[in-house]
């Protein structure tokens, strides 16, 4: 077993990779959106179509700022925080550590966040405003109603801040628990398994096996959403909403997880494969 720290991630390799997978990912999506929507909407098909674009487009601007940033942030911040580190035996991943993956991941949730709240204070209110002066003209006065409460809300300074907060301390809790239920698992051989080589400085993950990777995924994603599930049922929500939204969740992470380990191993020796630096 070899303890290695993730002392830095290749801007470049993540951004692309995860913009490719974001793509391919994105076009599946929009495709079944499409293919719905004509089935319960008669001759809305060619309609449709022109979503198709729309969707991708926007999935690659987004992945192509948040990959960037989150290694970027990721290559600054371990060098103050500190590095996760991995424990790998061979190709299997048998260790994350808990705190500073949760330290680390929840800091630079908190800074995207603030980043895009900047980015879309002036936008969104203008935005709310234009749209609650058409409905105002089409006579749609409830709808326009439900978007000024909706424009009062996101000015609301006290709103924005504990949504901020909630959104980092949730994610924080959240990332601390997946990685230590992970290491749970890993320790019953129901880890992760990657093949990796080392080229210069840089350690290069060759594939992911799609398997492992989206039992392990799905199963961490059941563990917490039954810890939510109970939440929901204490709380009074009915029983049967908690029991679809756990395996909801359960079978979404699974094929989402899935679909992104055998999306990485069929770009990666087209595009470029995800390189780091391990210690």
């Amino acid at each position: 077993m070899s303890v290695k720290e993730l002392k830095s991630i290749d801007i470049s390799s993540y951004t692309i990779i995860s913009t490719g997978i974001t793509a391919l990912i994105s076009i599946l999506i929009s495709l079944i959106i499409v293919g719905a929507v004509s089935i319960i909407v008669p001759n809305s098909f060619g309609v449709m179509l022109y979503i198709i674009p729309t969707i991708v487009f926007s999935a690659i601007i987004c992945s192509i700022f948040f990959s960037f940033s989150e290694a970027y942030l990721y290559n600054i911040l371990s060098k103050k925080l500190g590095c996760i580190k991995l424990d790998i035996e061979g190709d299997y991943i048998k260790k994350i550590s808990t705190k500073e993956t949760a330290l680390l991941l929840g800091t630079i949730t908190l800074i995207i966040v603030l980043v895009v709240y900047l980015a879309t204070a002036f936008l969104i209110p203008l935005i709310l405003s234009a749209l609650i002066t058409v409905l105002m003209y089409a006579s749609q006065t409830a709808v326009a109603g439900m978007a000024y409460q909706a424009m009062i809300l996101l000015s609301n300074t006290s709103i924005i801040v504990l949504g901020i907060v909630a959104a980092v301390i949730i994610t924080t809790v959240f990332i601390l628990l997946s990685t230590y239920i992970y290491n749970l698992l890993a320790s019953s051989e129901r880890g992760i398994t990657v093949k990796l080589e080392k080229i210069g400085e840089f350690t290069q993950l060759e594939s992911i096996d799609p398997l492992n990777f989206g039992i392990a995924i799905a199963a961490i994603s059941l563990i917490l959403s039954i810890i939510i599930g109970l939440i929901m049922i204490i709380s009074g929500s009915p029983a049967f909403t908690a029991l679809s939204n756990v395996l909801g969740t359960f079978v979404i992470s699974f094929i989402e997880a899935l679909l992104i380990a055998v999306f990485y191993n069929f770009l990666a020796p087209k595009i470029g494969k995800l390189k780091v630096e391990l210690e």
